[in-house]
Protein backbone atom coordinates (compact mmCIF):
# COMPACT_ATOMS: atom_id res chain seq x y z
CA UNK A 1 0.00 0.00 0.00
CA UNK A 2 1.46 3.37 -1.00
CA UNK A 3 1.45 6.61 0.98
CA UNK A 4 -1.58 8.07 -0.76
CA UNK A 5 -3.66 4.97 -0.08
CA UNK A 6 -2.70 4.95 3.59
CA UNK A 7 -3.68 8.62 4.02
CA UNK A 8 -6.96 8.05 2.20
CA UNK A 9 -7.76 5.02 4.35
CA UNK A 10 -6.97 7.01 7.50
CA UNK A 11 -9.40 9.75 6.49
CA UNK A 12 -12.15 7.25 5.70
CA UNK A 13 -11.67 5.30 8.94
CA UNK A 14 -11.65 8.47 11.04
CA UNK A 15 -14.94 9.83 9.70
CA UNK A 16 -16.58 6.40 9.71
CA UNK A 17 -15.83 5.97 13.41
CA UNK A 18 -16.68 9.61 14.11
CA UNK A 19 -20.24 9.27 12.84
CA UNK A 20 -20.65 5.70 14.05
CA UNK A 21 -19.80 6.69 17.62
CA UNK A 22 -21.95 9.81 17.31
CA UNK A 23 -24.96 7.63 16.45
CA UNK A 24 -24.07 5.30 19.33
CA UNK A 25 -24.07 8.32 21.64
CA UNK A 26 -27.70 8.96 20.67
CA UNK A 27 -28.65 5.32 21.28
CA UNK A 28 -26.87 5.15 24.66
CA UNK A 29 -27.36 8.63 26.14
CA UNK A 30 -26.57 7.74 29.74
CA UNK A 31 -23.45 6.71 31.64
CA UNK A 32 -22.78 3.00 31.25
CA UNK A 33 -19.85 0.70 31.93
CA UNK A 34 -16.99 1.78 29.62
CA UNK A 35 -19.23 4.44 28.08
CA UNK A 36 -19.99 8.03 29.13
CA UNK A 37 -22.74 9.33 26.88
CA UNK A 38 -24.20 12.81 26.62
CA UNK A 39 -27.87 13.48 27.32
CA UNK A 40 -28.73 15.22 24.06
CA UNK A 41 -32.46 15.06 24.80
CA UNK A 42 -32.04 17.20 27.92
CA UNK A 43 -29.83 19.57 25.90
CA UNK A 44 -32.44 19.90 23.15
CA UNK A 45 -35.19 20.44 25.73
CA UNK A 46 -33.12 23.27 27.20
CA UNK A 47 -32.52 24.82 23.78
CA UNK A 48 -36.17 24.79 22.72
CA UNK A 49 -37.25 25.88 26.20
CA UNK A 50 -35.12 29.01 25.78
CA UNK A 51 -37.32 29.86 22.77
CA UNK A 52 -40.49 29.31 24.77
CA UNK A 53 -41.18 25.92 23.14
CA UNK A 54 -41.50 23.79 26.26
CA UNK A 55 -43.38 20.87 24.67
CA UNK A 56 -40.93 17.90 24.59
CA UNK A 57 -42.31 17.03 21.16
CA UNK A 58 -40.10 19.72 19.61
CA UNK A 59 -36.94 18.35 21.21
CA UNK A 60 -37.89 14.77 20.37
CA UNK A 61 -38.56 15.56 16.72
CA UNK A 62 -35.37 17.59 16.33
CA UNK A 63 -33.22 14.94 18.00
CA UNK A 64 -34.75 12.19 15.87
CA UNK A 65 -34.03 14.22 12.72
CA UNK A 66 -30.43 14.87 13.73
CA UNK A 67 -29.93 11.20 14.60
CA UNK A 68 -31.31 10.14 11.21
CA UNK A 69 -28.91 12.49 9.38
CA UNK A 70 -25.97 11.24 11.44
CA UNK A 71 -26.94 7.64 10.68
CA UNK A 72 -27.05 8.56 6.98
CA UNK A 73 -23.56 10.07 7.25
CA UNK A 74 -22.25 6.91 8.87
CA UNK A 75 -23.78 4.76 6.13
CA UNK A 76 -22.19 6.91 3.40
CA UNK A 77 -18.72 6.81 4.97
CA UNK A 78 -19.03 3.08 5.63
CA UNK A 79 -19.97 2.49 2.00
CA UNK A 80 -16.98 4.54 0.85
CA UNK A 81 -14.70 2.52 3.12
CA UNK A 82 -16.04 -0.75 1.74
CA UNK A 83 -15.50 0.52 -1.82
CA UNK A 84 -11.93 1.43 -0.89
CA UNK A 85 -11.35 -2.05 0.53
CA UNK A 86 -12.56 -3.52 -2.77
CA UNK A 87 -10.09 -1.35 -4.68
CA UNK A 88 -12.72 0.60 -6.61
CA UNK A 89 -11.21 4.09 -6.67
CA UNK A 90 -13.95 5.80 -8.68
CA UNK A 91 -16.74 4.41 -6.51
CA UNK A 92 -14.82 5.31 -3.34
CA UNK A 93 -14.48 8.94 -4.43
CA UNK A 94 -18.15 9.08 -5.40
CA UNK A 95 -19.40 7.82 -2.02
CA UNK A 96 -16.86 9.85 -0.07
CA UNK A 97 -17.94 13.05 -1.83
CA UNK A 98 -21.56 12.27 -0.98
CA UNK A 99 -20.58 11.66 2.63
CA UNK A 100 -18.58 14.90 2.85
CA UNK A 101 -21.43 16.88 1.27
CA UNK A 102 -23.99 15.35 3.64
CA UNK A 103 -21.77 16.08 6.64
CA UNK A 104 -21.22 19.69 5.58
CA UNK A 105 -24.97 20.17 5.20
CA UNK A 106 -25.52 18.77 8.69
CA UNK A 107 -22.88 21.04 10.26
CA UNK A 108 -24.38 23.97 8.39
CA UNK A 109 -27.73 23.17 10.00
CA UNK A 110 -25.99 22.88 13.38
CA UNK A 111 -24.42 26.32 12.86
CA UNK A 112 -27.79 27.87 12.02
CA UNK A 113 -29.28 26.29 15.16
CA UNK A 114 -26.39 27.64 17.23
CA UNK A 115 -27.20 31.14 16.00
CA UNK A 116 -30.88 30.70 16.81
CA UNK A 117 -30.22 29.29 20.29
CA UNK A 118 -27.39 31.74 21.01
CA UNK A 119 -24.74 29.07 21.65
CA UNK A 120 -21.57 30.79 20.41
CA UNK A 121 -19.21 28.10 21.70
CA UNK A 122 -20.96 25.37 19.72
CA UNK A 123 -21.05 27.70 16.71
CA UNK A 124 -17.24 27.90 16.77
CA UNK A 125 -16.95 24.12 17.14
CA UNK A 126 -19.35 23.34 14.30
CA UNK A 127 -17.71 25.95 12.06
CA UNK A 128 -14.33 24.31 12.62
CA UNK A 129 -15.76 20.90 11.78
CA UNK A 130 -17.18 22.33 8.53
CA UNK A 131 -13.71 23.56 7.56
CA UNK A 132 -12.13 20.24 8.57
CA UNK A 133 -14.56 18.38 6.32
CA UNK A 134 -13.57 20.63 3.42
CA UNK A 135 -9.90 20.02 4.18
CA UNK A 136 -10.55 16.26 4.34
CA UNK A 137 -12.03 16.28 0.84
CA UNK A 138 -9.18 18.37 -0.58
CA UNK A 139 -6.59 16.10 1.02
CA UNK A 140 -8.44 12.95 -0.11
CA UNK A 141 -8.82 14.15 -3.68
CA UNK A 142 -5.60 16.08 -4.24
CA UNK A 143 -2.91 14.52 -2.06
CA UNK A 144 0.34 15.31 -3.95
CA UNK A 145 1.90 11.87 -3.60
CA UNK A 146 2.71 9.77 -6.68
CA UNK A 147 0.42 6.77 -6.95
CA UNK A 148 3.21 4.26 -7.42
CA UNK A 149 5.45 5.41 -4.57
CA UNK A 150 5.52 2.62 -1.97
CA UNK A 151 5.82 3.38 1.72
CA UNK A 152 9.20 2.26 2.99
CA UNK A 153 11.38 3.11 5.95
CA UNK A 154 15.10 2.51 6.38
CA UNK A 155 16.34 2.72 9.98
CA UNK A 156 19.11 5.25 10.57
CA UNK A 157 21.15 6.19 13.61
CA UNK A 158 18.99 9.30 14.17
CA UNK A 159 15.72 7.36 13.91
CA UNK A 160 17.01 4.71 16.33
CA UNK A 161 17.93 7.41 18.86
CA UNK A 162 14.48 9.00 18.44
CA UNK A 163 12.79 5.62 19.05
CA UNK A 164 14.93 5.01 22.14
CA UNK A 165 14.19 8.46 23.59
CA UNK A 166 10.48 8.03 22.81
CA UNK A 167 10.42 4.61 24.51
CA UNK A 168 12.13 5.99 27.64
CA UNK A 169 9.74 8.96 27.84
CA UNK A 170 6.80 6.62 27.36
CA UNK A 171 7.94 4.39 30.23
CA UNK A 172 8.55 7.36 32.55
CA UNK A 173 5.18 8.89 31.70
CA UNK A 174 3.38 5.58 32.16
CA UNK A 175 4.99 5.08 35.56
CA UNK A 176 4.04 8.62 36.62
CA UNK A 177 0.41 8.15 35.56
CA UNK A 178 0.22 4.75 37.24
CA UNK A 179 1.64 6.15 40.49
CA UNK A 180 -0.78 9.09 40.41
CA UNK A 181 -3.71 6.74 39.81
CA UNK A 182 -2.74 4.58 42.80
CA UNK A 183 -2.76 7.66 45.05
CA UNK A 184 -5.97 9.27 43.83
CA UNK A 185 -8.36 6.73 42.31
CA UNK A 186 -9.99 5.85 45.62
CA UNK A 187 -11.52 9.35 45.52
CA UNK A 188 -13.95 8.02 42.93
CA UNK A 189 -16.23 6.39 45.50
CA UNK A 190 -15.17 7.76 48.90
CA UNK A 191 -17.42 10.35 50.60
CA UNK A 192 -15.86 13.66 51.59
CA UNK A 193 -15.66 14.87 55.19
CA UNK A 194 -16.75 18.44 55.82
CA UNK A 195 -15.74 21.11 58.29
CA UNK A 196 -18.03 23.63 60.01
CA UNK A 197 -16.84 27.04 58.79
CA UNK A 198 -19.70 29.06 60.31
CA UNK A 199 -22.35 28.01 62.81
CA UNK A 200 -24.60 25.60 60.90
CA UNK A 201 -22.66 25.88 57.63
CA UNK A 202 -20.38 23.04 56.54
CA UNK A 203 -17.81 23.15 53.75
CA UNK A 204 -16.82 20.11 51.69
CA UNK A 205 -13.69 20.31 49.56
CA UNK A 206 -14.13 17.71 46.82
CA UNK A 207 -10.87 16.27 45.54
CA UNK A 208 -9.76 15.40 42.03
CA UNK A 209 -11.88 12.64 40.38
CA UNK A 210 -14.84 13.09 42.72
CA UNK A 211 -18.07 12.90 40.71
CA UNK A 212 -21.83 13.08 41.28
CA UNK A 213 -21.84 9.67 42.99
CA UNK A 214 -19.35 11.00 45.54
CA UNK A 215 -21.57 14.07 45.90
CA UNK A 216 -24.58 11.87 46.73
CA UNK A 217 -22.58 9.67 49.11
CA UNK A 218 -21.24 12.75 50.86
CA UNK A 219 -24.70 14.19 51.52
CA UNK A 220 -26.07 10.81 52.63
CA UNK A 221 -23.12 10.26 54.98
CA UNK A 222 -23.49 13.76 56.42
CA UNK A 223 -27.18 13.16 57.12
CA UNK A 224 -26.51 9.81 58.80
CA UNK A 225 -23.72 11.29 60.95
CA UNK A 226 -25.79 14.33 61.97
CA UNK A 227 -29.33 13.10 62.66
CA UNK A 228 -30.01 16.17 64.82
CA UNK A 229 -29.55 18.53 61.87
CA UNK A 230 -31.84 19.31 58.94
CA UNK A 231 -30.42 20.49 55.61
CA UNK A 232 -31.97 23.77 54.48
CA UNK A 233 -30.19 23.95 51.14
CA UNK A 234 -26.96 23.04 49.39
CA UNK A 235 -24.76 25.59 47.68
CA UNK A 236 -21.82 25.08 45.33
CA UNK A 237 -19.14 27.71 45.52
CA UNK A 238 -18.74 30.12 42.60
CA UNK A 239 -15.93 29.59 40.12
CA UNK A 240 -13.77 32.13 41.96
CA UNK A 241 -13.72 29.85 45.01
CA UNK A 242 -13.09 26.66 43.08
CA UNK A 243 -9.74 25.56 41.78
CA UNK A 244 -8.93 25.55 38.06
CA UNK A 245 -9.48 21.80 37.85
CA UNK A 246 -12.78 21.01 36.19
CA UNK A 247 -13.44 18.11 38.54
CA UNK A 248 -12.79 20.12 41.71
CA UNK A 249 -15.73 21.49 43.63
CA UNK A 250 -16.49 23.33 46.85
CA UNK A 251 -19.81 22.34 48.41
CA UNK A 252 -21.57 24.15 51.25
CA UNK A 253 -24.41 22.64 53.27
CA UNK A 254 -26.61 25.01 55.29
CA UNK A 255 -28.26 23.33 58.25
CA UNK A 256 -30.51 24.03 61.19
CA UNK A 257 -31.23 22.01 64.35
CA UNK A 258 -34.21 19.67 64.22
CA UNK A 259 -37.28 20.78 66.06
Amino acid sequence: MNEKSILRLSILVFWTFFWGLSVTDKIIPDVQFLWVGKDFFALFVKFFGSLGLKDPLFATTALAGVSALEALNFALYFTATLSFAKGDRALTEKWFFRAILSSMVLFSLFSIADQVFGDRFQLLEHGLFWLILLASWIAFKHIPVPEGQPLHWTPTAASKRAILIGAVLTLVTTWSIWDFADDTFDNVDRPVSGIEVVDGIYKFDFPFLADKLVWEKTVQTFQSQNPDLSIDYIYTGPSELNSKKKTHLLLYIFTRPNG
